[in-house]
This record gives structure tokens, C-alpha cells and sequence, in this order.
């Protein structure tokens, strides 16, 4: 009579390579859920500084110099930005820094209403977040809100 050994000893690779790959996918999952758990990090921190920076625009009327001396950042005439490090601290040299904050300028197209677009960026240019932001103006020099009703 055969032996009944290899058989046995055939089952039990098989099971090995079974677990195997199912510890290397197991793996998989956790690396990438690690990726995926830094990205929202990076996210949500985004969408924070971003809220920041458009209710210090919105309480200075869309004022980006104040809203520069404030925040930090600078402000070129057409755009105010704001660079930061891993750790969303302000970078002083925006080449080495993990994120960029950008406030652009828009044109609402009503009359006294001022608006802005905010993005965050990582530094390989991959966009966090977006948001839009809308400030009553005032009208003339009075400091009196225009009455539109």
C-alpha cells in the first residue's frame, strides 16, 4: 500500500500559500489605509486653514493687506498666499513648504459684493480644497452698508 504522506504533505503547502496571500493582502489594505488616513489629515486641516483665512477676509471686507498682516503670508497685488510645513505651521521659505494656501480674487458680479476663491495645495500640486467666499462691501468712504432692500 502508498504512502498517504506526500498527499498530506501537498495539503499543507497549499494551505501555507493560502495564508500567505492572505496576510500579504491584509498587509496591502493597511498600507493603504495608512495613505488614505494622512490624506484626509491633510485634508480636513486644509479645509480648517482655508475656513480661517475667508472669515478673516470676510471681517475685513476683503481687506488682503490687513487680512496678510494678520494671517501672515503675502499678499503680491493680485493674489495673497500662504505657505506652510508638514506640521501646518507657516514656512517662511515657500519652496520647502508641504502646503500652499492661495487666495485669488473674484469678480462677483453684483454690486457691492466682494468675493474671493480659497485653494489649499500640497506641494506636488495635488488640490485639498476649494472654497469660495463672499463679503458684503461697504459703500463710499461713510463706512455705511449700502441698503439693498
Amino acid at each position: 500500500m502508498r504512502s498517504k504522506a506526500p498527499l498530506a504533505l501537498m495539503e499543507q503547502l497549499v494551505m501555507v500559500l493560502v495564508f500567505a496571500l492572505a496576510a500579504a493582502l491584509c498587509v496591502q489594505v493597511f498600507v493603504l489605509s495608512g495613505q488614505t488616513s494622512r490624506w484626509n489629515e491633510s485634508r480636513d486641516r486644509a479645509i480648517v486653514e482655508a475656513q480661517n483665512a475667508a472669515e478673516i477676509l470676510k471681517g475685513l471686507s476683503g481687506d488682503y493687506e490687513a487680512a496678510c498682516a494678520a494671517c501672515g503670508g503675502q499678499w503680491n497685488g493680485t493674489m495673497w498666499g500662504i505657505s506652510y510645513d508638514e506640521q501646518w505651521e507657516p514656512a517662511e521659505n515657500a519652496s520647502q513648504a508641504a502646503y500652499h494656501l492661495l487666495v485669488t480674487p473674484v469678480d462677483s458680479e453684483t454690486a457691492l459684493l466682494g468675493g474671493a476663491s480659497i485653494a489649499v495645495y500640497a506641494a506636488d500640486g495635488e488640490l485639498l480644497v476649494t472654497l469660495p467666499v463672499a463679503w458684503q462691501e461697504q459703500a463710499g468712504d461713510s463706512g455705511e452698508v449700502a441698503d439693498h432692500g
